[in-house]
């Protein structure tokens, strides 16, 4: 039997690589590279040059190519599966925004492609709903819990994919219940400019910190952070003390004005 795993994240697909290599798990690793938990999904391009400004000038998201096409990678995807079919297609994902986009969107992508899907949904760690707070040795294991998505559930799943990618909330989070919610991009704000203070403190730290208190359900990575903290900025609600190009060059404090 050879089995195709695709996950969301490189981190992720690190953990099942070494897996496969430890012979826990068998066949090979596809990552795609992305967080459609956030930003527009309806063109490749324009997703691009939204990712691309999300951290600062001086930390490029790397996997990104300023004339890329951020979904490259589901096309090679397509195009891997029909030359060299495989038994099955194994879907990685936990239980965030990012993993529940992840889903249906690969069940878009492979609407057309035949190939047996199967799925394994991690269940939460130590409170944290992203599979990438996963081991080796405790992800591997989670094979045993996949479950085959017929035909009619991968159209299902599609559709809902097409919903999201038509509605205009560009933040995408799951709430308590595992219901995707629709936000704005401010609606972590009050969180970052709540580890502001009066005080110059390095921007890495105001990060740092706040994805450290971020909600485990759907936790906020840097180059979000950084990008709203740039907006904080500009906005005039907080101010810096230098260019700000890299989180690590320039301290930030809340403006004077801030009540």
């Amino acid at each position: 039997m050879t089995d195709l795993h695709i996950i969301l994240s490189l981190s992720a697909a690190g953990t099942l690589k070494r897996a496969v290599e430890k012979k826990l798990l068998t066949g090979e690793v596809f990552a795609i590279n992305d967080m459609p938990g956030v930003g527009p999904l309806d063109d490749g391009k324009k997703r691009t040059e939204f990712l691309r400004a999300l951290p600062f000038r001086e930390e490029p998201i790397y996997w990104l190519p300023r004339d890329a096409d951020v979904f490259k990678p589901w096309h090679q995807l397509q195009v891997r599966l029909r030359e060299k079919p495989v038994d099955r297609l194994i879907i990685w994902a936990g239980s965030d925004g990012n993993d529940y986009v992840f889903i249906r969107m690969a069940c878009h992508w492979l609407e057309r492609i035949p190939v047996n899907v199967i799925l394994v949904q991690a269940p939460p760690l130590m409170g944290y709903h992203s599979i990438a707070i996963y081991s080796v040795e405790q992800l591997a294991p989670l094979i045993n819990m996949a479950v085959s998505l017929n035909t009619a559930e991968r159209n299902a799943l599609a559709r809902e994919y097409g919903n999201i990618v038509s509605h205009p909330g560009l933040l995408r989070e799951c709430d308590a219940n595992g219901v995707l919610q629709f936000k704005e991009l401010d609606a972590h704000d009050s969180l970052i400019l709540r580890f502001c203070s009066r005080r110059w403190q390095t921007a890495v730290r105001v990060i740092g910190q706040t994805m450290g208190h971020s909600d485990p359900r759907n936790s906020l990575g840097d180059a979000f952070i950084s990008s709203r903290l740039e907006h904080l900025i500009v906005s005039g609600q907080v101010v810096a003390d230098g260019p700000h190009t890299s989180m690590r060059t320039f301290r930030v404090k809340l403006a004077s004005a801030r009540s």
